[in-house]
């Protein structure tokens, strides 16, 4: 349990200071920061409140940043296309990592295999933004990336680093450790562009998209308007779609590969640009 980074994360997320959420709470701006802090935690009366006051559940304050609250499986869901969106939509987060590039921002994710009708687990993925970085000569922030096998074993650690402007989103870094020794590479290494780079090239990758569309997403038994953009990853040779709730935060993605490219998985085939794209597998993100 991590009751204080959920805290901190939910009082930020709705905008409240700890002077203005002591006084929603009836306590002082102090208890506030012990609690934040991991000095003391409240009773059940004050948790209660909090829940109330920041308007989440008391599980989310438990419990709502750990792998482990991601469902184990879940039956495939529903898409149903209402109209098109519309206004231009601008997707602030990290594409494919589903993580704003705002200090403190965090998520959980999970990869699903389709088999039949429903979605089973692979892997999960806590994925962090820490804060400001330089690398050569382009401002952007640190990604850290934990990642969790079907068994909720940790496994991995890395760091990726990414810039944003008015062009988009361009990874420009990445660090990791092999056999203890920690391996840096950056937007001017080959090796780099190839695995991060967009059509192995250092450019930015476009956030805005002019043809989102709205559907109702049916999962679990909750109904949930969302938002759809798609794109192509780099040569085309994937296709992805993910949806959003109001706030522009990832709720779902589907990754889709051309069938020349594989062999079919799923038999849950698009035709996108006159090319046969079969599905892959679905992700999920905590906030849905």
């Amino acid at each position: 349990m991590q009751f204080e980074r959920n805290l901190t994360l939910l009082r930020k997320k709705k905008g409240l200071s700890q002077d203005e959420l002591a006084f929603a709470v009836g306590v002082t701006r102090q208890t506030i920061y012990t609690w934040e802090a991991g000095l003391n935690y409240p009773n059940i009366v004050a948790l209660n409140k909090i829940a109330e006051v920041l308007e989440v559940s008391t599980d989310d304050l438990l419990h709502g940043f750990e792998v482990n609250k991601l469902p184990k499986s879940f039956k495939e869901p529903i898409l149903t296309f209402v109209s098109n969106h519309k206004d231009k939509v601008i997707y602030n987060e990290l594409p494919n990592w589903f993580i704003s590039l705002k200090e403190g921002n965090e998520v959980n994710w999970a990869i699903y295999d389709l088999k039949n009708d429903e979605c089973i687990k692979d892997y999960s993925y806590h994925v962090e933004t820490l804060g400001k970085v330089k690398i050569h000569d382009i401002d952007g922030v640190e990604i850290e990336v934990k990642e969790y096998d079907e068994s909720l074993s940790f496994t991995n650690k890395y760091n990726q680093y990414v810039s944003i402007s008015n062009e988009g989103i361009m990874w420009i870094g990445e660090s990791t450790y092999e056999e203890g020794i920690k391996k840096i590479r950056t937007y001017k290494d080959k090796d780099f562009l190839k695995d991060w780079g967009y059509n192995k090239e250092a450019k930015p990758q476009a956030i805005e998209y002019e043809n989102a569309k709205d559907y109702l997403l049916e999962f679990n038994g909750k109904k949930i308007k969302v938002i759809g953009l798609s794109y192509f990853e780099s040569n085309k040779e994937q296709y992805c779609e993910v949806f959003l709730n109001e706030d522009f935060e990832s709720l779902l993605w589907k990754r889709y590969t051309r069938v020349e490219k594989k062999k079919k998985r799923t038999n849950r085939s698009i035709i996108v640009d006159g090319k046969e794209y079969d599905l892959d597998y679905y992700c999920i993100t905590s906030r849905i």
